[in-house]
């Protein structure tokens, strides 16, 4: 094979799965824009603290499909075993979710004011999540960009149209969270009937729960860290301001997931000693994506702002650019950890916990009287973690543990 034909290949992926995230994200931010106009700035409120929570719990998901990614990348001759015992584990997750979320539903509806039943849905669509992440981590380990690049469109757009849907006919936060586990289940059942139809095992192998534990914990850090200062939000400011800084948390967003189809191509590549120029590769071009971002955003804050939350939020766009370098910081962050995560070195994660522990202290004792102060908190902590993310990254892992393929006795 010609040096020309891989590069092909990661251009066609980088391709395909930009253009699938850049579809499945638009979806999801199409339906908070469409949720900013229909509700009230109190209510919108609450559903940005819903979603915040959604998006902690969805790291599951997330870790799914980097932990079946990985087995997938290095299973060989073993692969269909594999593939049958991520799915297996999915369905296991999934159902320990669901049944964790009509538990907590009502204490996390006291404690944040969110509609009991939009949290019993919304925790509901994340064990459907998990289960798509499971057959797109298939995809993503067979390195099959294009239908991993379809089933990325059926989650993505499953979930923003049954949300529209649900707040447009019912007008509340419990519509939406009723319309959004509906397309869960919808694009998790295209995701299994794309990639991998049939796909089961009997059993699981020894240490998957360990290793899948490990990597669940390290991305829960991580994706609670980049969404809790909306929770913070939405407990120090009035409802009006934490209605705002949920439309700032809308681009950093935005800059946070626009990078995601570089890691998604690339982490299949870091596994097995291959990592250094990968990681160079995925840094490099989410770093540029991410001044791009920033500097639109410093330039056209006002219009970015107006765009994503309508013209009763204008007020926010002199603070667009630095909801959008948050983002950006947090995007470097999760290449780099993705990056420690593909050899099994499991020190970064105590970096994460470090600057979540920062965040949480400086917020709750100090700097919560503003959108601004708090947004401002969060751009120092995300881009004093990427220093020593970049400082840990150019240091030598220790070699990785080899994932036992020998099947439980």
């Amino acid at each position: 094979m010609s040096s020309s034909q891989p590069r092909a290949a990661l251009a066609k992926g980088l391709v395909f799965v930009g253009a699938a995230t850049l579809v499945g994200n638009g979806a999801a931010y199409l339906l908070s824009m469409v949720a900013a106009r229909v509700l009230t700035p109190a209510d919108f409120g609450a559903l940005g603290a819903l979603l915040g929570l959604l998006v902690i719990i969805s790291t599951i998901g997330i870790a799914m499909q980097a932990f079946t990614a990985r087995r997938v990348a290095v299973a060989g001759d073993e692969r269909a075993r594999v593939e049958g015992e991520s799915i297996r584990m999915s369905a296991f997750v999934a159902g320990g979710i669901m049944v964790a979320g009509v538990l907590l539903a009502w204490p996390v509806s006291v404690v944040f004011q969110i509609p009991v039943i939009a949290v019993a849905t919304g925790v509901a669509s994340i064990g459907f999540v998990v289960i798509g992440s499971a057959a797109m981590g298939i995809a993503q380990g067979r390195e099959e960009h294009l239908r991993l690049s379809w089933a990325f469109i059926a989650n993505g757009v499953g979930r923003a149209v049954g949300g529209i849907v649900g707040v447009v006919v019912l007008g509340s936060v419990t519509g939406v969270g009723i319309g959004v586990v509906t397309g869960c289940a919808v694009g998790a059942f295209v995701a299994y009937r794309l990639i991998c139809p049939g796909a089961w095992s009997s059993s699981l192998r020894a240490g998957m729960p360990v290793e899948f534990a490990h990597v669940v914990h390290a991305l829960m850090v991580l994706f609670t860290l980049t969404n809790i200062d909306v929770l913070l939000a939405r407990i120090y400011l009035t409802e009006v301001q934490s209605g705002e800084y949920a439309v700032g948390v809308l681009l950093a967003k935005i800059a946070f997931f626009l990078p995601n189809a570089i890691i998604i191509v690339l982490f299949p590549k870091m596994t097995g000693g291959r990592s250094t120029r990968t990681v160079y590769l995925a840094t490099g071009l989410t770093a540029i994506v991410g001044l791009v971002i920033t500097g639109f955003s410093f330039l056209f804050g006002d219009l970015v702002i107006r765009i994503l939350g309508g013209a009763q939020y204008t007020e926010l766009g002199s603070e667009a650019w630095l909801f959008a370098l948050e983002g950006s910081a947090f995007a470097l962050v999760q290449v780099l950890l993705y990056a420690r995560l593909a050899t099994q070195d499991q020190r970064a994660v105590f970096a994460v916990w470090a600057a979540l522990i920062v965040l949480v202290g400086v917020v709750v004792v100090w700097r919560h009287e503003t959108v601004a102060e708090i947004v401002t908190t969060v751009v120092v902590v995300s881009l004093a973690l990427t220093v020593v993310g970049l400082i840990m990254d150019r240091r030598q892992a220790p070699p990785s543990v080899p994932i036992p393929l020998e099947p439980a006795e």
